[in-house]
């Protein structure tokens, strides 16, 4: 008589078993986000669309008279899919915790991985969104190729970082105080006008520039812009040192606050 032999069971490590969860977890939250559907695609296309659109008609003639040398539409996709990334790493990041609760059920989901799918998602589409974008004014005739590219791609790291440390440290906040998720939402409004997303920095009256530069996404803004156009004046004071270091400070803060919470965190009542 035969005897069925069964083979060996491999023992995962624990990386393994985490590249599974997020890959899980990324496809999950990308079926969420999309709807399943091509009319999800179209949505997340359509707001940086209407945005361009609205913001070109509104604006062009006055940014032409203020920096003639430099293209609008180009000039306003070069800041606002920058912050709208942020904005989506700190909004999405900071309800991902709350959204996912029910898989904290199994041992193997921990909620800061349903905070790093949900960051790699947003990345990803936000990353697609620029790109078609860009590629779009290029088939316009614009200039669309950034001339530092590698100065793009730190201060794009370091936006990143920074949008992702916001969104983990409210994602553990607003665990604790969930009306805090409006106030940070209300928060973000005034903070796309005080950003340089829609005018260059330098037509605001020298009085007020000390207080705008102490928001580090007014500097990563324009430094997004300066590495597309040669050209483009970046005033004293803007640098990446500051942005970064504010970024390292809230990655630090989101972690330390996020092991100490860890548990209640992972609480699926």
């Amino acid at each position: 008589m035969a005897v069925s032999e069964r083979s060996p069971r491999v023992k995962r490590s624990p990386w393994q078993i985490q590249q599974a969860v997020l890959f899980a977890l990324f496809l999950r939250e990308l079926k969420t986000r999309l709807g399943g559907r091509w009319l999800g695609v179209f949505w997340v296309l359509l707001e940086p669309v209407a945005h361009i659109a609205v913001m070109t008609t509104l604006f062009s003639l006055a940014h032409r008279a203020a920096m003639p040398s430099i293209e609008y539409p180009v000039f306003l996709i070069t800041g606002l899919i920058p912050f709208f990334m942020f904005r989506g790493l700190v909004t999405r990041l900071m309800e991902a915790i709350d959204s996912n609760r029910g898989l904290f059920a199994y041992r193997q989901v921990k909620p800061i991985d349903t905070v790093i799918a949900r960051a790699m998602l947003e990345i990803s589409l936000q990353s697609i969104v620029y790109l078609i974008a860009l590629g779009t004014l290029g088939w316009l005739g614009f200039h669309f190729l950034p001339v530092r590219a590698l100065e793009l791609a730190g201060v794009s790291a370091v936006l990143i970082m920074l949008g992702a440390s916001l969104g983990l440290f409210f994602a553990v906040v607003t665990n604790e105080i969930p009306q805090a998720r409006a106030i940070v939402r209300i928060s973000l409004l005034p903070l796309y006008f005080v950003s340089g997303v829609i005018f260059p920095v330098h037509t605001i009256p020298p009085q007020y520039l000390p207080l705008l530069q102490l928001n580090p996404v007014l500097h990563l803004i324009e430094l997004s812009r300066a590495s597309f156009f040669p050209q483009y004046r970046v005033l004293q004071g803007i640098n990446l040192a500051y942005p970064a270091g504010f970024a390292l400070l809230s990655l630090f803060l989101a972690l330390m606050l996020y092991r100490l919470r860890r548990h209640q965190l992972a609480s699926v009542v």
